[in-house]
């Protein structure tokens, strides 16, 4: 992954690079230090059994940074996982920064902000919800500093791309994975979705992220993923059905006639292994081959069959909706400029004349007064007015 906090602007780096030297320390009990509220939730806590490895081969030669909050507490802004690793190796005192505590709360989540991740630029951060929420906490505070009349920066994506050395669309996209349930940031945080795949998720439900996450996971089982688009693909899917009741299933299956799935080929296309081969293997966790095909296999079997390419019915709100897309999209295609391989073409016209077939039967079927799809597009475009 890119390291984005590359090339950023001067105003949290004036914060980061304090003219102090290792004279200016202090040694503290550390009974006497507590970490700030926000900072596990902005950069986390992992690693630190790695990090205090890690010190106690060549020992720890900086310092973290705290403010004196005068009561005999000093509250670390820069430093906490350095300190759990050192407590974690029986050390009672650790070297530090001791500063006074800033009294704007703008400067102190400035200063938070920019000790942790200009102290970081050494360390490669994977994990984007971590990034993600601190552009939150940025923002946060921009629009805090607007309110107080300090702010004195360009406009809050554009601040933010420069603060953060990357572009504004990259700042949506990151942005927006906080949109997404629990289940999917932890996807994004364990590099199972990448960005780009989680910002285009962001844009369902809940329950439709899960969808999602359950196909990509039908998928992976039985080697059918691998395409870059595929999280896209799904979620195109699910949009174009919204508000119908869809499974991973069928999302699945709709990947796989797009692909152009070929039910004659069984189920070794897709890797999906058949019951003979499941008992030879031994494969069986405890369960024999065939109860485990029964359970496991034959659901994603049908759901690779182009049986049923669109949903049996649609309602009366959804019917007009649906063929607008879908008139749409097949009007856009048949008037392009294209060309098909001498191969295709029995295919296609074996197709369109199934469409054509299916065309005519619907006219009629509107054609004829009291049918339940004239009276569907009646509803729908009276409900639209």
């Amino acid at each position: 992954m890119r390291d984005i906090h590359s090339g950023r602007n001067t105003t949290l780096k004036k914060i980061a690079n304090k003219q102090y030297t290792m004279e200016d320390t202090r040694m503290l009990d550390s009974a006497c230090l507590v970490e700030h509220p926000d900072n596990e939730y902005l950069f986390g806590m992992e690693g630190i059994d790695r990090l205090a490895e890690g010190m106690k081969r060549v020992g720890f030669k900086g310092a973290i940074e705290v403010w004196d909050m005068k009561d005999g507490t000093f509250l670390i802004y820069s430093g906490a996982r350095r300190n759990r690793a050192n407590t974690l190796l029986g050390n009672i005192q650790i070297k530090a920064f001791v500063y006074p505590y800033p009294e704007s709360e703008t400067e102190r989540r400035r200063e938070l902000l920019g000790a942790n991740i200009y102290g970081r630029n050494a360390v490669q951060r994977d994990n984007a919800i971590y990034t993600a929420r601190q552009i939150s906490y940025l923002r946060e505070t921009i629009q805090m500093e607007r309110a107080n009349g300090t702010y004195e920066g360009e406009k809050t994506r554009e601040e933010l791309a420069k603060e953060f050395g990357t572009s504004p669309s990259n700042i949506y996209k990151y942005e927006s994975l906080l949109k997404l349930n629990s289940r999917a940031q932890e996807a994004v945080a364990n590099g199972r979705l990448q960005l780009a795949q989680g910002s285009s998720m962001s844009v369902l439900s809940d329950g439709y992220q899960d969808i999602v996450l359950d196909a990509l996971q039908l998928m992976r089982d039985f080697n059918m993923s691998g395409a870059r688009d595929e999280v896209q693909e799904l979620v195109d899917y699910i949009k174009a059905h919204e508000g119908e009741l869809i499974t991973a299933e069928d999302a699945v299956r709709s990947i796989c006639e797009s692909r152009g799935t070929d039910n004659t080929a069984g189920t070794e296309g897709a890797g999906i292994p058949n019951p003979a081969e499941l008992e030879e293997s031994g494969d069986t966790d405890t369960q024999d081959g065939s109860e485990r095909y029964a359970e496991e296999v034959t659901p994603l079997v049908q759901a690779t069959k182009p049986a049923k390419p669109f949903p049996a019915s649609y309602t009366s709100k959804t019917a007009a909706k649906k063929f607008k897309q879908y008139y749409g999209k097949m009007e856009e295609f048949l008037r392009a400029d294209k060309q098909y391989k001498e191969q295709d073409r029995e295919d296609v016209l074996g197709k369109l004349q199934q469409l054509k077939e299916l065309i005519d039967s619907e006219i009629s079927r509107i054609q004829q007064p009291g049918e339940a799809v004239d009276h569907s597009i009646e509803e729908t475009e009276g409900s639209e007015e």
